[in-house]
């Protein structure tokens, strides 16, 4: 059985997230997706994320009762995390994951390190929504992956954040754990225990 593998930095980890994954599960037959936080994004300046323990905590919250989701921490200590040094370490002569995307990764994939890579040790799957636009899209990397559709929300962890330092509620943007985590840890500038 095929395995699937959805990175990111997950802060927060939302319902649009776990929609992806369910949905490249399904269509793709897919036995397990292992969601796979970045310790170092290489793309983010660190003192803006949130401590890893913290956000890997947040996704086995989020993922908590779907058997088929796990998460697994596959990055490297002390190193920026790159998507194609991860898949090196999973992939195998035997064993080629399924890595899934959605479009906004898809259209950034050009400034990944090494993206042809990426593209060689996976079957690449982009989620995205009906009447997407892929013409700013390499056209090298475009025949390479495989698009699906999800019922995608339009929701982004940055978004997310701003709410709860607005104090605004996230219910029914992420799953409850993941919100009451946020709240009684006071993270994201929450006030604690609300």
């Amino acid at each position: 059985m095929k395995q699937g593998f959805l990175g990111g930095t997950f802060d927060p980890p939302h319902l649009g997230h776990l929609m992806l994954a369910q949905e490249a599960l399904e269509q793709y037959s897919l036995e397990k997706v292992f969601f796979v936080p970045s310790r170092n994004p290489p793309h983010k300046n660190n003192g803006t994320i949130t401590d890893f323990s913290h956000r890997r905590r947040m996704l086995e919250l989020a993922v908590e009762g779907n058997h088929c989701f796990q998460v697994a921490d596959l990055e490297s200590r002390g190193f920026p995390s790159y998507t194609v040094d991860m898949l090196e370490r999973v992939s195998s002569v035997d064993f080629k994951p399924c890595f899934i995307i959605g479009m906004d990764s898809l259209q950034e994939i050009h400034t990944w390190k090494r993206p042809m890579r990426v593209l060689d040790l996976a079957d690449v799957v982009v989620g995205t929504r009906p009447g997407t636009d892929t013409s700013s899209v390499d056209p090298d990397i475009l025949k390479k992956v495989s698009l699906f559709t999800f019922p995608g929300i339009w929701i982004s962890s940055s978004e997310l954040r701003k709410r709860v330092l607005q104090g605004r509620r996230i219910s029914y943007l992420v799953p409850e754990g993941v919100e009451s985590y946020i709240r009684s840890g006071g993270l994201y500038g929450a006030e604690k225990g609300h």
